[in-house]
């Protein structure tokens, strides 16, 4: 799929938001300028905002109009070699309206208007002024960006490379005019849903506009090289830089400068900060191991949120070691003879875990529940071949089934009622979100994944191939290791529907025994990430959201049911 949209949202602010960026190649569309050293993935938090932000290194290189590149304005022209000479900070996605939110609250200042279509707190904010976005950077503990900064960050240190993504733009690297592949938004999409540049920005390239702290000069590439350009003293428009929604590729290019007066309020307007400070050897900041893939979460501001990580080193950890619940009780039950697993009553721990600055506020707090009867939980997704036995019996019209997939593949394309529908038939019903996601942890406690804090290939069906991931689509089910409860695929493989509507802050009032979510509302959840995931989503306390109605090639389901 194209991930699921989520419904009101994702992310209000103070906390992070953290991500494992894939940072260890070199920079797309050309290799490293000569004397650049790379990032590292250095992330640190800058306080009272504590999103988080990347190390971008000092340097030299070229910004302006890339060799080739035959849509280049006369603004862009020619390019020019800057040094950037000290290094800065720079935040991994466009400031969220989450984090704007909590802004407006300290500094007691009125929210911009919204715009005329939806968004909830997980996207930009947009509609604001060039000086509430300066006044925004200034409270959380930095700036705007100089253009010169921007471009460099944007290209990675990249002489060469055209957008953010390389030579090339494509539909999973950035949000722009119409949808496509991943980019399924027409207007704003929630940041740091598409893939991020080498250097972990996160819609470099369209979604919104971005305001920088330099007026407008058409002649901006004349003169020869300079260190730490600032831009002009004085003029009558503000720089933009970025592309947004509503824009042509080639608006989305790295050196495309646009213009507005710094009082204009536009729906394709938002902005990211930068951070002056200390280099990653100053003092401590989390890193990450360069060689990971990029997982994709934006900041968040949570009701309860975990205890940040301050005074520490946070290093990848050896993974935990999978178990596959030899010991769970499991049985088929008649007619669909499912095999199910029981999960045991008992007290249960779901919410964002202590640490992850991944976590968004609607997985906030994480809270102890209780299941009184414990559930039977479907090892696996339902196939394809099983829907076909249901339609049989039922005279039901089984469901598109792609190109890829066969019998022993989950069956996709179901809209919530339909596997309420078969869920029923097969004597049982879909799982509360919280069954869900104690089921899912397979009787793990503080861990990201079932099986600890990582994921690799070897452990999911996700985003690409690689290791034991030999499928760039849907997997047949129990291709890869169970979880501690005995299911496979709680993550990746195609989202699962669950039984609950969803609410963003749901988790700040949800009953301790035996949540069965809210009594209404407009959206479904979904749960496990589907394999066009990035790894954040696979997480095990992350939640998304589906219009009931929706059908979607990534989306399936399990079953639970009743202990008698």
């Amino acid at each position: 799929m194209t991930a699921p949209v989520r419904s009101p949202l994702r992310m209000t602010v103070l906390i992070s938001l953290p991500m494992v960026l894939a940072l260890g190649a070199p920079p797309l569309g050309g290799a490293s300028p000569a004397g650049h050293p790379e990032t590292g993935g250095a992330e640190r938090r800058f306080p009272p905002a504590d999103t988080v932000s990347v190390w971008i290194p000092p340097g030299t290189t070229l910004i302006g109009c890339a060799a080739g590149d035959s849509e280049c304005h006369e603004d862009e022209k020619p390019p020019r070699r800057v040094t950037i000479s000290r290094g800065f900070w720079i935040d991994t996605t466009e400031v969220p309206l989450a984090s704007f939110r909590a802004f407006s609250r300290a500094a007691g200042q009125p929210l911009p208007p919204p715009p005329s279509f939806a968004q909830n707190d997980a996207h930009p904010v947009v509609n604001v002024t060039w000086a509430e976005a300066a006044a925004y950077c200034s409270w959380a503990g930095g700036r705007l960006p100089t253009e010169a900064e921007w471009e460099y960050a944007a290209r990675s240190g990249s002489e060469g490379a055209t957008y953010p993504s390389g030579h090339a733009l494509a539909r999973d690297h950035a949000n722009w005019e119409g949808v496509e592949g991943r980019d399924r938004w027409g207007k704003t999409a929630p940041v740091g849903s598409l893939a991020p540049n080498p250097w972990g920005l996160f819609d470099a390239a369209g979604n919104v506009w971005e305001w920088t702290a330099d007026w407008y000069d058409p002649r901006v590439g004349s003169g020869g090289a300079v260190s730490d350009p600032a831009g002009p003293t004085s003029g009558t428009l503000k720089v933009v830089r970025g592309g947004a929604y509503n824009a042509q590729p080639r608006s989305l290019r790295s050196s495309n400068r646009g213009k507005f007066n710094p009082s204009a309020r536009m729906e394709s307007i938002g902005l990211r900060c930068v951070h002056d400070g200390e280099t990653p050897a100053g003092p401590p900041v989390e890193e990450h191991d360069t060689g990971a893939t990029a997982a994709v979460s934006p900041p968040v501001v949570p009701a309860a949120a975990p205890t940040p990580i301050s005074g520490t080193v946070v290093r990848r950890e050896e993974r935990a070691p999978v178990t596959t619940g030899p010991g769970a009780q499991r049985r088929n039950f008649p007619p669909s003879s499912i095999e199910m697993a029981l999960v045991p009553p008992g007290a249960y721990e779901i919410g964002a875990v202590r640490g992850d600055g991944a976590g968004f506020a609607d997985e906030q707090p994480r809270h102890a529940i209780t299941l009184t009867r414990g559930v039977w939980m479907g090892v696996t997704e339902v196939t394809v071949a099983q829907y076909r036995s249901y339609g049989q019996a039922t005279g039901t019209a089984l469901p598109s089934t792609p190109s890829w997939a066969d019998d022993s593949h989950p069956v996709v394309g179901v809209t919530w009622e339909q596997a309420s529908a078969y869920c029923r038939w097969a004597g049982g019903r879909l799982p509360t979100e919280a069954e869900w996601e104690a089921a899912a942890r397979g009787g793990s406690s503080g861990l990201r994944y079932p099986w600890g804090t990582e994921i690799s290939h070897d452990d999911a069906n996700f985003d690409g191939v690689g290791g034991r991931d030999a499928w760039p689509k849907s997997a047949p089910v129990g291709s890869f290791a169970a979880n501690g409860f005995g299911l496979v695929d709680v993550s990746g493989n195609v989202w699962e529907w669950t039984a609950d509507w969803y609410d963003e802050r749901y988790y700040a009032r949800s009953p301790a025994i035996d949540p069965e979510g809210p009594e209404d509302g407009k959206a479904r959840v979904v749960r496990g990430g589907c394999w066009t995931s990035d790894p954040g989503r696979l997480r095990s306390s992350y939640r998304f959201s589906l219009d009931p109605s929706d059908s979607q090639v990534s989306v399936g389901f399990r079953c639970a049911r009743d202990p008698e």
